[in-house]
């Protein structure tokens, strides 16, 4: 088991991180589309959730995109894409119907390298379910709208709050510092060119500048 040590959290760093949690979620309603299309992380959770929206006939694919990272490489023995697809199989989806990108190592590589991926497989699809963590849905979002805006996206994640979010690779120490540094590079990637633009509310704003100083910048782009 790899989890990083954590601190003490006082109320005003929960409030604080609650205020940054709910602007970083994003939840369409869910319809039918041509791919359930899964950006991987270190929770399992996510697979869970991309296997039940199949079952349920949302999508008659399911993508699974990720490499490792320095987080998730202590976490599966083989690449989050891969993982994921093994629990896949496990709940008992075809073989036939999940595709695994295994190389990208963040947001946008899921994107690209995906793209290439069905290119390559000379699959087209026009509307995606795209799944990810309740944290990064936002992101998704953003990153969708500016590298792949010629589809049409259902943002998507499981139903858990902030203090559900753990789980027994990530503490809640942790993931406080993930969702500073997800909300630090949606402020940062539009003028990168990585994804489209958002206003940040003065409440949400305040949130991230408290939380960093009180030193929890590990997941921040130095």
């Amino acid at each position: 088991m790899f989890l990083l040590s954590h601190r003490e959290i006082s109320d005003k760093d929960l409030e604080s991180a609650s205020i940054i949690w709910d602007f970083l979620v994003q939840k369409d309603d869910l319809n039918k589309a041509d791919l359930i299309f899964v950006l991987c992380s270190h929770d399992i959770r996510i697979a869970k959730y991309a296997c039940d929206l199949y079952k349920n006939g949302y999508a008659n694919h399911i993508l699974f995109s990720g490499g490792l990272n320095f987080f998730t490489k202590n976490v599966f023995s083989d690449s989050e894409a891969d993982s994921f697809a093994q629990f896949a199989k496990k709940e008992g989806i075809p073989i036939k119907d999940i595709i695994v990108e295994n190389e990208s190592t963040n947001t946008g590589e899921n994107i690209h390298f995906t793209k290439s991926l069905l290119k390559k497989m000379n699959i087209t699809v026009s509307s995606l379910i795209a799944i990810q963590k309740p944290s990064m849905t936002l992101r998704v979002k953003l990153a969708l709208d500016k590298q792949w805006p010629e589809n049409r996206f259902i943002i998507s994640a499981p139903e858990y709050s902030l203090l559900d979010a753990p789980h027994q690779y990530m503490n809640l120490y942790m993931i406080i510092n993930e969702i500073v540094g997800d909300l630090q590079r949606i402020i940062l990637y539009p003028k990168l060119g990585f994804q489209s633009e958002i206003f940040i509310p003065e409440s949400v704003e305040y949130a991230f500048n408290y939380l960093i100083s009180r030193e929890y910048n590990l997941h921040l782009i130095r």
